[in-house]
């Protein structure tokens, strides 16, 4: 998902340098380590980002639909297309071309092959990818929303990374022992259980699970975008809630065993 963020800012650049619009796939291939072991194909995009605030910002058109309007007016073999096959070619190398449509053609072989690479080199002067483009799903941050509310916006948090014997003792230090405290990060439940022998209001991600299991908005509101199939709470949702929900702490603390 960051290499596909990375890659989706520098197409937008490159799209706006060329003064195009951009045809984007609105799906995407989740990786195995947030899908619970193996890839998973065809995860909506408005899963994660905020289509209609996107739009807003940069012309793009979805690429199924593009392609079913192209063939509609039989374009195919009447219109001129240019065909970019080398990421190491920069958009000012063909930002007069006249063609209808210009394709960039990727290979197989990864990194190599990921559209980050345009913007990188020769190009990085020239094309700038927009940050302010890329928002958080709506139905995310109500997650987010819903979490602070129930801490009423008034706590610390801490994110912690790695298993050490002395987070306890690093957390300990930075954080007053009277007040809430939301702790970030991935296997922290035994963690958790010990900061609660000093901390009365200790929460994380897990305690606020009633935000997206089966009876919740969020997921009868996924499940109607996705055509009555439920959608699972995956773990880049996650990373992303745990995330923005630790950057909404009054004071915010990184630890690391």
């Amino acid at each position: 998902m960051p290499h596909y963020l990375r890659s989706l800012l520098c197409a937008l650049a490159e799209a706006r340098y060329l003064n195009r619009t951009l045809v984007v796939d609105l799906s995407l291939c989740l990786a195995a380590s947030y899908a619970g072991g193996m890839p998973e194909e065809g995860k909506r995009l408005a899963f994660y980002i905020d289509i209609e605030h996107l739009q807003s910002m940069v012309g793009i058109v979805e690429h199924k639909q593009f392609w079913e309007d192209w063939d509609r007016w039989g374009a195919q073999g009447q219109l001129g297309v240019r065909i970019i096959e080398d990421t190491r070619v920069a958009p000012i190398k063909f930002s007069k071309a006249r063609d209808p449509l210009i394709v960039r053609k990727f290979g197989d072989v990864e990194p190599g092959n990921y559209w980050y690479n345009v913007c990188e080199g020769e190009a990085e002067r020239m094309l700038r990818p927009p940050q302010g483009a890329i928002r958080w799903a709506p139905s995310l941050m109500h997650i987010v929303d819903g979490i602070i509310s129930r801490m009423q916006g008034d706590f610390d948090s801490v994110h912690v990374g790695g298993d050490g014997e002395n987070l306890r003792g690093r957390i300990e230090e930075n954080v007053n022992g009277g007040r809430q405290v939301y702790v970030a990060g991935e296997g922290i439940n035994i963690l958790v259980d010990v900061l609660k022998l000093k901390y009365s209001n200790v929460h994380y991600l897990d305690g606020f699970e009633e935000l997206w299991e089966t009876d919740s908005k969020w997921f009868l509101e996924m499940k109607r975008l996705n055509g009555g199939v439920p959608v699972e709470f995956d773990g880049y949702m996650r990373e992303l809630v745990d995330k923005e929900v630790f950057l909404k702490g009054k004071k915010k603390f990184e630890v690391f065993g």
